[in-house]
């Protein structure tokens, strides 16, 4: 049961967690494609160097993941969202003093690195001591913040691209340094829980009570994590290589590949805000595997398709369905559990398998056979998981 307190804790938490997620999230997406942009127009990067660019910064973000978990325990969600964000500025000022294909990838492979401070860090701050529809409630609020930011950064990465290709990493480092600055100023009103070596009395209760906690964990984590990681492979290939794809073979601009990809955005945050407002989902194993079906008929859809109109719908249906696995992840994930920080950081570390196997197979396909060989091997990997997610679905 969720106590009255901490039912009313969100209000505080979401007052400076919004504003942070929906910043990062709008200064990750202009900086992430506008770097796509950058490397294939100024270093001449094919779909297989993108695929690898782009995975490694995901690879970076997992190893953060893992890495930065003893560092969670010291500092707390606040203090490493500060770092992130400044950290973040750092490394994507020094790639206009070092420009070079073998530069980008070092220091945007420690862009990722440094982001892995931020999310699951935020994710555990925004759900502790919350269950069932306040858990939910909380949970679609955060994503609808962090994917609006995500709706309207790609359009704004292909305008300003189209202006200065290295516009769009000018301006994601002021957004990084303003989030940083933001999160410094109202770091006392209000405050992110205690970091687990805190000394004062404050902590040490909250430690206590951590640590007396009981741990009612679903088995349903598992399925959900499953229909996650098939998504992000999909949402990687189309986020990553359509791209290239859309403006070599299809002819479209920079301005048009942002305009389809803030339009599959726009989708998402609307199935965000429509998911964490239904109850009927919770607990009921029979809707994970539709997951795994429609990600798998879309995977079918997008190796037929030819041209933007049918891309553009394809990119709706899977925003929808990219909401409801991420939103079945955090729930599950989040759900009776006593340890919420290493939940956020699974969940962050599944997505970017996901996302890894998505650019990387994705870049090299494309680049050695065809387009619609991407996605006939993406709706095989689908295929191998739908059986294992049968089964995990039906534990309870």
């Amino acid at each position: 049961m969720v106590s009255p307190s901490s039912a009313a804790m969100p209000d505080k938490r979401l007052f400076r967690i919004l504003p942070c997620a929906f910043v990062i999230s709008l200064a990750i997406g202009i900086v992430n494609l506008g770097m796509l942009f950058l490397i294939k127009g100024n270093y001449g990067a094919g779909p297989n160097a993108v695929g690898w660019f782009t995975a490694l910064w995901a690879a970076a973000y997992f190893v953060g993941c893992v890495v930065f978990r003893p560092l969670a325990r010291r500092i707390d969600a606040s203090t490493s969202s500060i770092l992130m964000c400044f950290g973040s500025a750092a490394f994507l000022a020094a790639q206009f003093a070092f420009p070079s294909l073998a530069a980008a990838f070092v220091l945007y492979s420690l862009y990722g690195l440094a982001s892995a401070l931020v999310w699951p860090r935020l994710m555990a701050w925004l759900v502790s001591g919350l269950e069932g529809h306040a858990l939910s409630r909380a949970s679609g609020t955060y994503s609808i913040s962090w994917s609006v930011g995500m709706t309207l950064s790609p359009y704004i990465a292909g305008v300003l691209s189209e202006r200065a290709r290295a516009l769009p990493i000018y301006v994601g480092a002021v957004l990084f340094v303003a989030t940083g600055l933001f999160m410094l100023i109202t770091r006392r009103l209000a405050p992110a829980p205690p970091a687990a070596n805190a000394s004062d009395a404050v902590a040490a209760v909250a430690l206590a009570a951590t640590a007396a906690a009981k741990d009612f964990s679903t088995p349903l984590r598992y399925p959900a994590w499953l229909g996650l990681f098939v998504i992000y492979v999909l949402y990687s290939v189309l986020n990553n290589i359509f791209p290239l794809y859309a403006k070599d073979e299809l002819a479209m601009s920079e301005s048009a590949i942002g305009l389809f990809l803030l339009i599959r955005a726009a989708a998402m945050a609307i199935g965000f805000w429509v998911i964490g407002r239904l109850r009927f989902w919770q607990f009921k194993p029979v809707y994970l595997p539709l997951v795994l079906v429609l990600t798998l008929l879309l995977e079918l859809a997008f190796a037929l398709i030819r041209n933007p109109i049918g891309f553009c719908l394809g990119l709706i249906v899977e925003g929808a369905m990219q909401a409801f696995a991420y939103s079945l992840s955090i729930f599950y994930g989040a759900s009776g559990s006593s340890d919420r920080d290493k939940r956020m950081s699974i969940h962050e570390a599944v997505l970017t398998a996901g996302q890894i196997l998505g650019s990387i197979g994705g870049g090299a396909i494309y680049q050695g056979f065809s387009w619609p060989l991407v996605f006939v091997l993406a709706a095989a990997v689908t295929l191998l998981c739908a059986p294992v997610q049968l089964a995990l679905a039906r534990k309870r």
